[in-house]
């Protein structure tokens, strides 16, 4: 009977080691965000929030009133509870193009420990060097803060694992069937949009064509706000703020693409940025960015639910 004990106490060890071995990483990321404009920022980090894969270090926003965006993001975080706590949020660079945040009244007055009064090229580099390689950037907004960093420390790009990015727009536009057009986040400021396509670090870039036709109806919203979390709560709230009808998801599908890249059928693009924002693939240049091309929105919301209300 002892050696069986002792075999036995053996395969459990082995099996309890394998199974640990077999566990994938997290993937540590930094969110840098225009939170409080439109709707789907705060979508995207409701994503992040309740995607286990992925390990939220930081997050940077930019655009305008920075301030108020990161009080934005610090209390949705606090909201959250728990971990979600302590992730630091640090105020960017204020960008060329000053956007209403109309979401900016449900944290008017917001103080959290998580708030740091650092310079946002400070707290981005110190991240990337000290996890050199690991960290992937996950970027909703105009490329305003990416610029300055690699401007001010150009060998990071070395350090940044990736850049998954919502912007652009390769084959159509805003609108079904319509040609392509200069999207928000890098006609905002098409110079640093060229200094990171240009950086040499691996981009996942999630265009107007896979994320233009992701609108939450009536039906999905109503699943969302039904569900009477404090996150859940704290969604709503904003979109009462944003007075609008139908959000689209046009930034929830870049937190999509490196949680389960399979809803996009994707191609490795040569990628050019024009001073006008406009993102042009060119024939003849190696690669710079993989970019999603199609996707099934049933397929998106089908995974975006079950992650955010989770039944």
């Amino acid at each position: 009977m002892g050696k069986i004990n002792v075999l036995l106490a053996m395969f459990l060890l082995i099996a309890c080691l394998c199974g640990t071995a077999e566990m994938p990483a997290k993937i540590p990321v930094i969110l840098d965000t225009d939170i409080g404009s439109d709707i789907d920022d705060a979508f995207a980090l409701a994503l992040i929030i309740n995607s286990p894969e992925l390990e939220l270090l930081g997050v940077t926003t930019v655009s305008g009133d920075t301030a108020a965006r990161a009080r934005i993001a610090a209390k949705m975080l606090w909201e959250a509870g728990g971990k979600w706590r302590q992730v630091p949020v640090v105020a960017g660079l204020p960008g060329t193009i000053k956007q209403d945040i109309n979401q900016a009244p449900w944290a008017e007055g917001f103080v959290g420990p998580q708030i740091l009064k650092e310079n946002v090229v400070d707290f981005l580099r110190s991240k990337f060097h000290r996890y050199p390689g690991e960290i992937t950037l996950i970027a909703i907004g105009e490329l305003t803060n990416v610029a300055a960093l690699l401007q001010a420390d150009p060998l990071v790009a070395k350090k940044i694992k990736r850049i998954v990015l919502m912007g652009g727009s390769i084959a159509r536009g805003y609108e079904p069937g319509s040609p392509p057009e200069a999207e928000w986040n890098i006609k905002s400021n098409p110079a640093a949009a060229r200094i990171v396509f240009s950086s040499g670090i691996p981009i996942s870039m999630a265009p107007l064509d896979v994320t233009a036709m992701l609108k939450l109806d009536a039906a999905a919203r109503s699943r969302i706000f039904s569900s009477n979390t404090p996150l859940s709560n704290s969604l709503n709230a904003l979109y009462k703020l944003w007075n609008r009808e139908t959000p689209i998801l046009f930034d929830p599908m870049a937190v999509a693409l490196l949680v389960n890249p399979a809803l996009c059928e994707t191609k490795d693009l040569a990628i050019e940025v024009d001073d006008h924002g406009f993102t042009r693939a060119v024939e003849g240049k190696p690669a710079n960015a993989t970019v999603g091309m199609q996707t099934d929105p049933s397929k998106f919301f089908e995974f975006y639910l079950s992650r955010v209300v989770g039944k």
